[in-house]
């Protein structure tokens, strides 16, 4: 039994025609696992309801199966929230457990996505463009292959780079650089941590916790590098304790954060804050 729901996502020509705009706000979550209520959602879209649309890392669903569906849906409804576009990506929970995992076909009726990333994850791996931003999405739980990891890393290097001077944002569910004790992803270190030269932000979440660094990479002498950072972030009541880094900007385990996000012409700003209190923990701006 599925669900018979369809969001508002970023493959709508009219919607995406509405967000061309050189200012833009919207939320990010991280992790969900159905443990966010219905005032929850509607107190994130009161406290900011400037935003015109809303981004969500994976693990929304505890489990892909009708009940979780229908915990998801009615978090939502008449929340606010539930009117805005979203841009979605699986997690791990999200896919079927197997030898191979399998994403349920019903997941992409769910979430529309455009269809403009690589060739064996359309619509689940893609991305979106505003006058002044790329935001870029990263299915990495249905990378299987070493072929897989490939293609969508030789995709993302080359979306990254012919982002122009916007800004650029990935999305992903597994992080490159984990925050949490035993939950490294050398695969995907590998494959995309080269790649991510090029971002300017890179979010995750996986990893139950929160926690921001910036890596400077080794300068290349035909071309000014920028530093990216990289934000590990989680909305959830799950939690892990942040593993211990030097490297951290600033860090928070054991509640359920969300980020604001606000880009204009002159900057990309990011303040994270609680979901329960509204406590600002963090905030960060990179300026033209």
């Amino acid at each position: 039994e599925t669900i018979s729901l369809q969001f508002i996502t970023m493959n709508n020509d009219s919607v995406l025609r509405l967000l061309q705009r050189d200012t833009l706000s919207f939320l990010l979550l991280g992790d969900i696992h159905n443990s966010l209520t219905n005032k929850h959602m509607e107190a994130l879209a009161n406290r900011h309801s400037d935003i015109q649309f809303w981004a969500q890392l994976g693990d929304w669903m505890e489990r892909p199966y009708h009940y979780y569906e229908q915990r998801m849906y009615q978090s939502l409804l008449g929340t606010g929230m539930d009117t805005l576009p979203i841009v979605a990506i699986p997690g791990n929970h999200e896919y079927l457990k197997g030898v191979v995992k399998t994403l349920p076909q019903h997941w992409k009726t769910i979430f529309p996505n455009p269809h403009n990333g690589p060739a064996r994850f359309l619509g689940t791996s893609y991305y979106v463009d505003f006058p002044q931003l790329r935001l870029i999405a990263l299915d990495t739980d249905g990378l299987h292959r070493m072929s897989d990891y490939t293609q969508v890393a030789f995709w993302l290097k080359k979306t990254l780079r012919e982002a122009g001077k916007k800004f650029t944002i990935v999305m992903m569910h597994h992080p490159v650089y984990s925050t949490a004790e035993g939950r490294s992803n050398p695969l995907i270190w590998l494959a995309f941590q080269g790649a991510m030269r090029e971002a300017d932000v890179v979010f995750s979440g996986h990893d139950h916790n929160y926690a921001r660094r910036i890596e400077y990479y080794k300068a290349r002498f035909w071309k000014k590098e920028e530093p990216t950072v990289f934000i590990a972030t989680n909305a959830s009541n799950k939690k892990y304790p942040v593993k211990e880094n030097s490297k951290y900007e600033a860090s928070l385990s054991g509640e359920p954060v969300y980020e604001y996000i606000v880009v204009t012409p002159l900057g990309l700003h990011i303040a994270t804050y609680k979901i329960h209190t509204g406590e600002r923990i963090d905030s960060m701006e990179i300026l033209r």
